[in-house]
């Protein structure tokens, strides 16, 4: 694996871990105004925002909208399928797996 590859796969790995970073905070501010809500406080302004973090959210972990800066799936597959046909021995183990499926 070349530098390049490896920044790449380093950078993917902190993109996952931003990606399930922000869905726990959309989660606990979901749990949040839900508790607020059974116990009869309304803050309109934190609904707007929830919806406001979670559009931004998901406009940026959206492959068609904005991937500025992100790890696009087809050049992970594409350093994937490098290693693997690079390697004989995992060809052979993954085309095993896939005649399996």
């Amino acid at each position: 694996m070349n530098e390049q590859e490896f920044r790449l796969v380093l950078r993917a790995q902190r993109q996952i871990t931003r990606e399930a970073s922000m869905r726990s905070f959309l989660i606990a501010g979901v749990l949040f105004c839900a508790g607020l809500r059974l116990l009869g406080i309304e803050l309109q302004f934190l609904y707007l925002l929830l919806f406001i973090v979670a559009f931004i959210s998901l406009v940026l972990t959206s492959d068609m909208l904005a991937s500025i800066g992100l790890v696009s799936k087809k050049d992970l597959v594409k350093v994937i399928e490098t290693h693997i046909h690079a390697n004989p021995e995992m060809l052979a183990r993954y085309s095993s797996l896939r005649n399996k499926l």
